[in-house]
């Protein structure tokens, strides 16, 4: 790989190099099993056996709980080499390892005790927006509903389940600042009816099923806020709060798959003939052109990712709180990423001919899987107007 695409991860903490080199020793594997991965639907047991061996589904968690403790913006450097290896994989780790740590600084210690000391090990799935009631009952909440994209579910223990606190006719109990009160429930797995119905096109592997949840009392201290509150533990990831860190994680994913789109597409037009070009492709200035074009275009999306975590990190490290701009800038890079990301696969797809077509082909995979993460929610063009919303006055206030 190119230097300036490792050099941060070379030149940080020895802490995020170990778990960077980690993620890179298993990358043959990964790829070798990453067809089986999309035909079978799931992170297959060599894949997930070498996951949990390396230590990788605990890297954020505090060293304290003994986690790998690292900052945000270095487990995203993890899921991006995960993520070119194959997307499915990197995609399943950052939705189990980013909501498992979020919900540990959430709960109190001796929930944290109880939940580190079972046989299994604390890895949760789910999904952790409010979708349903949560009827308020003494000691905690009943939670009743169908819900969705249960992102590596396949290898969980634990699933949340986003609500709203609610009487027993459903109607929302509003809190102290008038809204209604938006929290996660934790459940045990056995607890939960799973659809495995997740078939889709692309991320195919990712377990990312619907499941239902009939009428579980799930004790008050099992759940935890969904905005705001008071975090339990110091960590800065903690610091952050929810409404910056909640999608970052995304971006490396895609910054990953793009990644290796242009190294696939770099590989395929070496040497590759077509009737009309007087030279090979790879040496065909219009293809020269473009692809120095997106090369740059990535370099660039990838530095404003982790810009915009890392200067977030530094200031909350220094006492700082996240500000309004900062939570609009994450919501802004976020999207911007995944166009400009987007834009470099379909690049590859076009370039790379008839070995981006073939259902088999490793080209068509990632191309498959960009397509999907597009889908997201929190990739929507509606996090542009909201961030402009912000930002347009922070350059108003220059003129």
């Amino acid at each position: 790989m190119t230097e300036t695409l490792t050099r941060e991860a070379a030149t940080g903490s020895d802490r995020v190099t170990d778990y960077v080199q980690r993620a890179r020793s298993i990358a043959p594997l990964i790829r070798q099993e990453a067809a089986a991965i999309e035909r079978d639907r799931t992170i297959t047991k060599p894949v997930a056996d070498a996951l949990d061996e390396l230590g990788l589904h605990r890297m954020l968690e505090p060293e304290e709980l003994g986690g790998g403790g690292l900052l945000p913006s270095e487990g995203m450097r993890v899921y991006e080499e995960l993520a070119k290896a194959d997307g499915s994989t990197g995609w399943a780790m950052m939705a189990s390892t980013w909501g498992t740590a979020g919900v540990i600084g959430q709960l109190s210690a001796e929930v944290m005790d109880a939940l580190l000391s079972r046989d299994e090990p604390f890895i949760v799935a789910g999904q952790l927006l409010p979708r349903h009631p949560g009827v308020q009952v003494e000691g905690g909440y009943i939670i009743d509903g169908n819900y969705s994209f249960a992102s590596g579910s396949d290898h969980a223990t634990w699933i949340g389940a986003g609500f709203y606190v609610a009487d027993e006719q459903g109607s929302p109990i509003v809190g102290a600042n008038g809204q209604p009160q938006a929290r996660i429930a934790l459940l045990p797995k056995d607890q939960v009816e799973f659809k495995n119905n997740w078939d889709v096109w692309g991320l195919a592997g990712t377990g990312s099923h619907d499941y239902t949840i009939s009428k579980k009392f799930v004790p008050a201290e099992y759940t935890t806020q969904t905005f705001g509150g008071t975090p339990t533990r110091p960590e800065v990831l903690y610091k952050l709060g929810n409404e910056f860190v909640g999608g970052i994680c995304h971006a490396p994913i895609v910054l990953g798959i793009a990644t290796r789109a242009l190294e696939l597409v770099a590989k395929i037009t070496d040497g590759k003939v077509r009737p009309t070009y007087s030279v090979p492709v790879g040496e065909a200035d219009i293809f020269r052109l473009d692809f120095a074009r997106k090369e740059a275009d990535l370099q660039a999306a990838r530095l404003y990712c982790y810009d915009v975590v890392e200067s977030a990190e530094a200031a909350v490290s220094g006492g700082q709180p996240v500000t309004p701009e900062q939570i609009a800038r994450a919501s802004q890079m976020l999207s911007w990423v995944h166009e400009v990301t987007a834009d470099i696969v379909m690049f590859a797809h076009r370039w790379g001919g008839s070995q981006s077509i073939a259902r088999t082909s490793t080209l068509g995979r990632f191309v498959r899987d960009m397509n999907v993460a597009t889908q997201h929610l929190l990739v929507d063009p509606k996090m542009f107007v909201d961030a402009a919303a912000v930002l347009l006055p922070v350059y108003a206030a220059e003129a």
